[in-house]
């Protein structure tokens, strides 16, 4: 597809440089049992690493952290909350795309993509909840913003006819459209045809079709959709919807009801002056401690090995399947395996995925047997067939046989949630060292986010072998 350069490339190489790499942690939980199974949700975090065999001891070890930060307690059934957005940060209005009353409350910036899932998803099922529960009481107002990176050329455009819509004060009935009708408009072969799909779209929703469609062929929308583009690239998106909420910043897609835990904290907030017990903060120093607690069962490579590689991950996370899939076999193979890295895997199973602490006491449970990599490496590369299973466990007990584990003493192991203070120990460590999200590394002092390629990591483990 061609595009008019003088205004479209900058944008698209833009849209080309952004990775969502990783997911935040919203929620953490402690004291309490792996939810039960349900649909899996389409927002991922990043990979973590499992516990060790011996339970317990973590957790009385790192009951009260001895690390640069804040300690903290968190009860898996609290939300995190969100941290503020960079000093100085001020969105520009959208009052044509725009839900809510100008004095409510509080006001929400939304951003997102015609062709991203869980922008369909958030159109469809979260922004009515909200609309009813906040927007239409006077509580919230909120505010779209345009930012097309998943689908390429026709993201963009449909991010111009929303704006164009938006002009005739019809953007929301030309965002269900275009959420609602993503084949129509998405797979076209050609600009044109892509142009023209859409105008026939506009047409159905009743908008004026000569303003609509000269404001398209003009590009009339383009400036304020770059605009928008470059307020959510510096605020480092790890998975859409991202959203600014009274000045905190949601970067990792959130639930609805994580989003109403944090809206009605913050209408708290603005009542009472305080945050209610729901959430909690948690505030990293400066200098984090990152001498975390030593593994057995979940640690690969020499113990002698000059760079040691922890790794905070999700096993329903699809970003730490990406790393598990593109990075981490280069990594032993190179690395690890040539007695290089020590490579040790933690847990951090997300709240907004129910079925990762069932897998994460699956993969411990196989680790009573000396099986822990086997069943790691099984959840990762069967991620697929468990997180779509009604019964998780039913799965892993059938990865158990197929493993040829001793099948009565992994379901017994798995029933108990024997290791769940393991878990939770983890966890615990996870965020005293300030991390929000998955997958998460620690390659000696260094930290690195997300879903990285294998070379991001093999320049920073050179360059700690030669000493620079």
């Amino acid at each position: 597809m061609q595009f008019r350069k003088k205004h479209l490339i900058p944008i698209l190489l833009l849209l080309l440089a952004l990775a969502l790499g990783a997911c935040q942690n919203p929620t953490t939980s402690k004291n309490a049992s792996p939810p039960e199974a349900s649909p899996a949700e389409t927002a991922t975090p990043a990979a973590a690493p499992p516990p060790t065999a011996d339970e317990g001891k973590k957790a009385e070890a790192t009951a009260e952290p001895d690390t640069g930060f804040q300690d903290v307690d968190v009860p898996l059934d609290k939300t995190i909350f969100p941290p503020e957005a960079p000093a100085g940060f001020a969105p520009a209005e959208r009052p044509n795309s725009t839900l809510g009353r100008d004095d409510a409350t509080l006001t929400m910036y939304e951003w997102c993509d015609y062709a991203y899932p869980n922008c369909i998803s958030f159109n469809s099922d979260i922004l009515p909840e909200l609309q009813e529960k906040y927007v239409d009481t006077g509580k919230l107002r909120i505010v779209h913003k345009e930012f097309p990176v998943a689908g390429g050329d026709p993201s963009v455009i449909a991010s111009m006819s929303a704006q164009c819509a938006a002009e005739q004060e019809k953007y929301q009935e030309m965002a269900d459209w275009l959420y609602q009708n993503t084949d129509a408009w998405s797979k076209q072969a050609d600009v044109q045809a892509l142009k023209d799909a859409i105008k026939k779209g506009a047409e159905g929703i009743g908008l004026n079709a000569d303003d609509f469609n000269a404001c398209i062929d003009n590009e009339d929308s383009l400036e304020a959709i770059k605009q928008d583009y470059y307020e959510g690239r510096d605020l480092e998106f790890r998975e859409l919807p991202g959203f600014v909420v009274d000045g905190y910043l949601i970067n990792q897609g959130a639930s609805s009801n994580e989003l109403s835990v944090i809206i009605d904290a913050l209408l708290q907030q603005k009542e009472t002056g305080s945050l209610p017990d729901t959430v909690i903060t948690v505030t990293p120093s400066p200098t984090p401690d990152t001498d975390f607690e030593d593994e057995s069962v979940t640690t690969l490579g020499s113990p002698d090995a000059p760079v040691t590689i922890v790794e905070f991950s999700d096993f329903q996370c699809p970003y730490c399947e990406r790393f598990y899939t593109q990075t981490f076999a280069q990594l032993k193979e190179n690395y690890i395996d040539t007695g290089k890295v020590r490579f040790v895997f933690k847990d951090f199973p997300l709240s907004f995925h129910d079925k990762a602490t069932p897998a994460a006491l699956a993969a411990e449970c196989a680790g009573e047997q000396d099986k822990y990599w086997d069943m790691h490496d099984k959840l990762f590369g069967e991620q697929q067939r468990w997180v779509e299973s009604g019964n998780p466990n039913d799965a892993f007990k059938e990865f158990a046989k197929e493993l040829g584990l001793d099948a009565d003493q992994f379901a017994e192991c798995l029933d108990s949630q024997k290791y769940l203070n393991e878990i939770q120990a983890d966890m615990q460590e996870g965020i005293a060292a300030g991390v929000q999200g998955t997958p998460a590394f620690f390659v000696n002092d260094q930290f690195l986010s997300g879903a990285q390629p294998y070379q991001v990591f093999q320049k920073t483990i050179d360059q700690i072998l030669a000493g620079k």
